[in-house]
């Protein structure tokens, strides 16, 4: 861990007086959606590889994402257009980690492989102790990322996995996400009606995995003949079958009378296409009009609908998958008394926010609002470099070196947290 080269005791402190500090961050300031979730049923949809440029965006006059479209143009939704993955070795799973706990990701082993023994508190153990049950969901093997063991200690009372689902198609990685989410409706309702008290279900979907490969009968949009059998075409094929399937959950749970009383929170784990390969980035900035860079690709979105609120607002507070949890936490309404948060609410934020990735973008990298800063694979402070999110102009990298060193510091930290199992003194 990189906080052993980080000389935090020169600066008359140690490395639990940071922890400390960060633990402070749990305290949540009330804003006028604190609470509207308060004692509904909540439903978290982490959707494979879903980017935010396909929102509310047509490919020859067809809508790409025309049921997330509908979502995030709802009256009662808040769509958050500048938030980031943050994931580690573990993609997918690290996405998982990091949204459900709002700590860093590790980056020598999947985090749920290396720490999955660890005590966590996060929005599982929350929402369980205000009368929850929290099931989590996904088609594939269970031991796959070491989940079976890790969502225990994570707080879910049940993982519904590959082996509890009937299928015989698949698409790429396994299940299709039509029988993926069309069954798992059917626990959703055996949930529902477990008991009086409201339920957290957390979805994980798989179709739209890379190669995005989608069977010749689930290729609904025309394409024009350069991006067909290219990474694009396959893309937008697998996300608009996605979109399609979601559509229809939401409409059955609409149908089962779960909805109305139901929060649902929608992202994607991380980005589908590389800005990294130059024949891919080529591709990406042609079809999109500007160049496809890593603030770009990184890019995800996030929606939180809220049944029955006045809200259809855009939130373009700077932010990442380290900042959902306390984000919905103060939307459900429920103090965050135990564990250690990283991240902030991004409808009431109390400081200026930053992105600090590890992956493609080296330890140090920094997302700002208005830039991205780049440490160069040396790791050498004066050889990064840096641009302008708008402009994509060259700048000056100096006014990033404090920057730069914070988004070490709290790396570290955070691993030094995970490494020593902290957290388990935070939750007594």
């Amino acid at each position: 861990s990189q906080i052993r080269d980080y000389d935090v005791e020169a600066r008359g402190i140690t490395i639990d007086d940071l922890v400390k500090k960060i633990s402070l961050r749990r305290e949540l300031k009330d804003g006028e959606f604190t609470g509207i979730g308060r004692d509904k049923n909540l439903i978290v949809l982490q959707v494979e590889a879903l980017q935010d440029f396909v929102i509310n965006r047509s490919y020859l006059g067809q809508e790409i994402t025309p049921n997330l479209n509908r979502l995030v143009n709802d009256s009662a939704s808040i769509y958050f257009d500048n938030y980031f993955q943050l994931v580690g070795r573990g993609n997918t799973s690290d996405a998982e980690f990091v949204s459900q706990n709002s700590l860093h990701p590790s980056m020598n082993e999947p985090t749920y492989i290396q720490y999955g023994d660890n005590t966590f508190y996060g929005l599982p153990w929350l929402l369980r102790d205000n009368g929850y049950t929290s099931w989590v969901f996904h088609g594939y093997e269970r031991e796959y990322w070491n989940r079976d063991n890790a969502y225990v200690n994570l707080g879910f009372e049940r993982f519904i996995a590959e082996d509890n689902f009937q299928f015989e198609d698949i698409a790429g990685f396994g299940i299709k996400d039509e029988d993926f989410l069309g069954q798992s409706l059917d626990y959703i309702r055996e949930l529902h009606n477990l008991n009086d008290n409201p339920f957290y279900a957390f979805l994980i979907t798989l179709t739209s995995h890379t190669p995005f490969y989608m069977p010749q009968e689930d290729q609904h949009l025309v394409l024009l003949e350069e991006h067909v059998d290219t990474i694009l075409g396959d893309y937008l094929q697998s996300i608009h079958y996605v979109d399609r399937e979601l559509g229809n959950f939401i409409q059955s749970l609409k149908d089962e009378g779960i909805y109305e009383d139901t929060v649902i929170a929608l992202y994607g784990d991380h980005f589908a296409i590389s800005s990294t390969d130059e024949e891919y980035k080529e591709l990406m900035t042609d079809f999109l009009g500007y160049e496809y860079d890593f603030d770009e690709m990184m890019n995800i979105p996030l929606m939180i609908h809220v049944p029955g609120e006045e809200l259809g607002l855009i939130n373009s507070n700077l932010g990442s998958q380290i900042d959902f949890y306390p984000t919905i936490a103060n939307i459900m309404g429920y103090k965050l008394v135990k564990g250690i948060i990283f991240g902030q609410d991004l409808n009431n934020p109390t400081s200026s926010n930053y992105v600090f990735p590890q992956t493609y973008m080296h330890i140090g990298s920094v997302i700002s609002k208005e830039d991205v800063f780049v440490v160069s694979k040396d790791l050498v402070f004066e050889h990064s470099s840096g641009f302008n999110r708008t402009s994509r102009e060259p700048i000056d990298i100096k006014k990033y070196r404090g920057l730069n060193r914070k988004a070490i510091e709290e790396i570290n930290i955070s691993n030094y947290i995970l490494e020593n199992n902290i957290i388990r003194e935070y939750v007594r």
